[in-house]
């Protein structure tokens, strides 16, 4: 996982992983920040087919490649407002489908908005 990038820092997570077959995975990557404070909405592409084993961790390493910076897309299409859990994402006729979770508490606008970026292996 990217390192905190928020001037109010808070945690980075996996939030969804989406199968191209062969072993390839789309990964979204986002931050626990919303608004201005949100730096952290990405998809990246991992082949598992590369994995190697670390000599510090019992975990193997995992090399990941930036497919798209999601954060100018969210910025244009919430006019301002980033949300702060981008947590679906499918693939379907050469676009990305990205939802966001509004979590249904008083504090959030309720809004859920689904988002699409085209992509090609």
């Amino acid at each position: 996982l990217d390192p905190v990038e928020s001037q109010y820092g808070g945690w980075v997570g996996l939030s969804d992983i989406t199968p191209l077959g062969d072993m390839k995975f789309l990964v979204l990557e986002r931050d626990n920040q919303g608004g201005p404070d949100a730096a952290i909405k990405r998809i990246y592409s991992i082949d598992m087919n590369t994995v190697t084993p670390s000599a510090t961790s019992p975990l193997p390493n995992v090399t990941k490649t930036l497919v798209q910076d999601l954060l100018p897309i969210v910025t244009e299409v919430s006019k301002g407002l980033v949300y702060e859990k981008l947590e679906g994402m499918t693939l379907a006729n050469g676009k990305v489908y990205i939802v966001n979770d509004n979590d249904g508490v008083d504090d959030n606008s309720g809004e859920i908005q689904l988002m699409s970026i085209d992509y090609s292996a």
